[in-house]
């Protein structure tokens, strides 16, 4: 559409052009033409056209232009970009991957399920992290005097209270045993789970990271089971019921849509539930490295999407729109 419109105004040059020649020439007898004055005669218009006007040639050239790929490598290997994660999941970083390539970049993003992620990305083993929450990123930071940066948002995962004893919150006994886990990332949201349950009432000052100390009042006497996050929805034939992230819930075969008796309700127009969207994080000296925003971009994608409501079984909400 623009190489057409400048070919137009090219041509409108030309044609003006012509008009102003034929208009302000000179005839064969000298005498000038005037807008009032009588036309020329035939021969004197054919002698303008031939000795005075002549032709008038403008080659109109079409410069196009190449958009280069700046992610293309000259040889054709790929860029490699390592995310330490901690899960063995891949059909997340496989339609990044799909994204990336269909885009015709030459990067391709490796996972490395470790732990202490936090770490080492500072150390340098890799060069992105995806596993966790702001909440927890700059608890972790901070204590560990890391310099890191979120630099792209991921998804928000539920946690969500489940049981196969009680039906209801309501059945929940006095005494109850209810597990939750055990790590600092999640620890802290469970506990208000169950505060917006109604089952315990945590301190006020306490923040997003609360610990079990951290209970100001405990109705029911519910006994904490604190536990590693894998083992939870195997702790439920044991315990009354179990904070479990929907992750661990979908890999044990269980629903979080319709199975759990108390929901956590995502309200991304909440402030509250902000800190628990998860993030992709980096060194702070590489935050405006432009193959990570690229690979950050490419995760904002329907592919990506699509793979993450597959992978949580619609459980999980993108943090981000395509």
């Amino acid at each position: 559409m623009k190489k057409n419109s400048l070919i137009k105004k090219a041509l409108g040059v030309v044609l003006a052009s012509s008009i102003l020649i034929a208009g302000c020439g000179s005839t064969s007898d000298g005498n000038r033409n005037s807008a009032g004055g009588a036309e020329p005669s035939a021969q004197n218009a054919e002698q303008n056209d031939t000795q005075e006007t002549g032709t008038v040639d403008i080659a109109v050239t079409e410069t196009v232009s190449e958009e280069v790929n700046p992610f293309k490598t000259a040889d054709g290997k790929p860029i490699i970009v390592t995310i330490g994660t901690t899960s063995d999941e891949n059909r997340i970083w496989d339609a990044l991957n799909a994204e990336l390539a269909s885009r015709g970049d030459d990067i391709r993003v490796e996972w490395i399920n470790v732990q202490q992620t936090n770490q080492v990305l500072a150390d340098g083993e890799v060069d992105l992290n995806s596993f966790q929450h702001y909440a927890y990123f700059e608890a972790n930071t901070a204590d560990l005097g890391l310099d890191l940066t979120a630099i792209g948002e991921t998804l928000i995962v539920p946690l969500n209270l489940f049981s196969t004893k009680h039906s209801s919150l309501d059945e929940i006994p006095d005494g109850a045993q209810i597990a939750i886990p055990e790590d600092a990332t999640n620890q802290g949201r469970a506990l208000h789970v169950l505060e917006k349950a109604g089952l315990i009432t945590l301190a006020e000052e306490v923040g997003v990271n609360g610990t079990v100390s951290d209970i100001a009042e405990n109705p029911k006497n519910i006994k904490i089971v604190e536990l590693a996050g894998a083992e939870l929805p195997r702790t439920l034939e044991d315990v009354d019921a179990a904070i479990i992230n929907c992750g661990y819930a979908t890999d044990f075969g269980l629903d979080p849509i319709n199975d759990p008796i108390f929901k956590d309700e995502i309200d991304f127009n909440d402030p509250a539930q902000h800190p628990f969207v998860n993030i992709i994080a980096a060194r702070t000296e590489d935050k405006e490295n432009a193959i990570y925003l690229e690979v950050v971009d490419a995760y904002h994608s329907e592919g990506v999407y699509n793979a993450i409501l597959e992978v949580y079984h619609n459980a999980a909400i993108p943090a981000f729109d395509y």
